[in-house]
C-alpha cells in the first residue's frame, strides 16, 4: 500500500496550519514570512531575479529573497531552473531512520507556512495503492527504476495547490509537497517543488 495522506499527518498538518495562522500577525503586515511566495505569484517574471539560495553556516542550503532566507532553510539538496521559459525550484530535507516525529512535525509546519501564505489551500492527495501486477505493468512502461520506487519508497503525505499567478491566467505556481519514507533503510526525505509555468 502506498499512502499519499495519512489521518495523522492530515491532523498534524491541520495543527500546522492553526499554528501558523495564529502566529500570523494582522493588518498591512499579516504576509510577513510569505515574501518569497508572493514573489512567485506575482504577473510578470521580473521580481523572480532576486529569489535565490545560499550555503548557510551549517552547511546546508536555504532559499532566499534578496540574499534574506525564506521559511524554506537546511535543505539537503536543491534544483533551480532558469525563468526564461518558466521557473522550479525544487529542495529536499533528509531524516535518519526513527526520527519519524521530527519530520512529520517539520512537514506540518511547512503545510501550515504555504497555507498561511497561499490564496487557496493546499489539498491532500488521495491514498493510491498499487498492486505487484500494476508495478509490472508500469515497469514495462517506464523501466525499472520506477518499479524500484514504487516498491520502496511509501509516501506518508502529500499536499498540491496550482495558482494563478497575478492576473494573467495563462501562468500559475504550481505547489507540491510530500514525505517519503524508504523502506529499505527507514530514511524520510520532504520534498518541495515550486513551479511557475
Amino acid at each position: 500500500m502506498r499512502t499519499l495522506a495519512t489521518p495523522r499527518l492530515t491532523r498534524l498538518a491541520a495543527a500546522g496550519l492553526a499554528a501558523a495562522l495564529i502566529a500570523a500577525p494582522t493588518g498591512a503586515a499579516a504576509k510577513s514570512g510569505c515574501e518569497l511566495i508572493e514573489v512567485m505569484l506575482a504577473k510578470g517574471a521580473a521580481r523572480l531575479q532576486g529569489v535565490g539560495l545560499v550555503v548557510n553556516p551549517k552547511g546546508l542550503l536555504d532559499m532566499t529573497l534578496d540574499g534574506k532566507p525564506s521559511f524554506f532553510r537546511d535543505a539537503r539538496d536543491c534544483d533551480f531552473d532558469s525563468p526564461q521559459e518558466g521557473f522550479d525550484l525544487a529542495c529536499d530535507w533528509s531524516f535518519p531512520a526513527g526520527e519519524d516525529e521530527a519530520a512529520e512535525r517539520d512537514f506540518s509546519r511547512m503545510v501550515g507556512r504555504l497555507n498561511a501564505c497561499l490564496p487557496t489551500p493546499l489539498e491532500a492527495v488521495a491514498q493510491v495503492t498499487y498492486t505487484e501486477a500494476q508495478i509490472a505493468e508500469l515497469e514495462a512502461k517506464y523501466g525499472p527504476s520506477f518499479a524500484e520506487y514504487l516498491r520502496t519508497k511509501k509516501q506518508l503525505g502529500k499536499f498540491e495547490a496550482s495558482v494563478p499567478a497575478g492576473e494573467d491566467s495563462d501562468v500559475s505556481l504550481e505547489v507540491d509537497l510530500s514525505l517519503e519514507r524508504d523502506d529499505r533503510d527507514g530514511r524520510l526525505e520532504i520534498s518541495v517543488n515550486l513551479s511557475r509555468y
